[in-house]
């Protein structure tokens, strides 16, 4: 039987992928991984989330619980997020060569949680580049009811649209903008574990409440260009982010902290 552990052959895109991930800002990617290699790694990364959770408090007005950096708890977490498929797909989509790491975090919605509400990443993340792009993969099968991921098509052509991080405020500060720039919101019906999507980082985005009665698993790992730099640190949020997840570089300074490992280099 094929190791379930080794996530580095790789998953052939095609340039209408591409091209749709540049018009859309975001696209839904079938049978990523195998079910015998997400039932693999799905064991590691709940184990390894919920040794986290215990010490936690849900964010975001209670939308979920989230895990951060978790890849350096456990080997088998860190080879899902350092995979060369995961990461050849992350470069394929940027058009670039060579990618790396920004971070990585297991998010649980369970049911009764509340909406993610709309939010822009780009808001939080401090890199001064729009190749940057986000990947979310359900560790389960899910379906609309769960709270699954809706996006804003075309909304990553509009920048930096000055939402206030993730909550009812942001919520309403989008939905006003959609409203006027009579934008078409794309929610998925369903998508299968080992699925995932990827969005760039201005693409307005969030998911919905949990109505059901399973937990709602998911792993979001998160890639950028190589030689990147880090932005302005004008916020906390950023100044945060800039600390956790590139090991303190400062603004202006290639990003390129042994953290950020390098996932693919043609």
């Amino acid at each position: 039987m094929k190791n379930s552990s080794n996530l580095n052959d790789y998953y052939i895109l095609d340039k209408t992928d591409i091209n749709k991930f540049w018009v859309n800002g975001f696209i839904h990617l079938k049978n990523v991984l195998s079910k015998n290699e997400i039932n693999f790694y799905r064991k590691e990364i709940s184990k390894t989330a919920k040794r986290r959770f215990k010490n936690q408090e849900k964010e975001f007005g209670g939308a979920f619980y989230q895990a951060l950096n978790i890849r350096f708890d456990s080997k088998e977490v860190e080879n899902f997020c350092l995979s060369k498929r995961l990461g050849k797909i992350a470069a394929d989509l940027m058009k670039v060569n060579v990618v790396r790491i920004f971070h990585e975090q297991a998010i649980f919605k369970h049911p009764g949680d509340t909406k993610s509400y709309w939010h822009q990443d780009q808001f939080f993340w401090p890199l001064d580049t729009n190749l940057h792009i986000g990947m979310w993969m359900p560790l389960i099968d899910c379906t609309k009811d769960m709270g699954i991921m809706r996006f804003v098509k075309n909304s990553h052509t509009m920048g930096d649209l000055m939402g206030i991080s993730i909550n009812e405020k942001s919520e309403n500060h989008y939905d006003k903008i959609i409203d006027e720039k009579q934008l078409e919101v794309v929610e998925l019906e369903s998508i299968n574990a080992g699925d995932c999507t990827f969005h760039f980082g201005w693409t307005i985005h969030g998911a919905g409440l949990n109505k059901s009665d399973k937990i709602r698993e998911a792993m979001v790992v998160t890639y950028y260009a190589d030689g990147s730099r880090v932005g302005k640190l004008e916020t906390k949020d950023r100044k945060g982010d800039a600390e956790l997840f590139l090991g303190g570089k400062k603004a202006g300074e290639i990003a390129d902290h042994p953290m950020n490992t390098i996932v693919y280099k043609s």
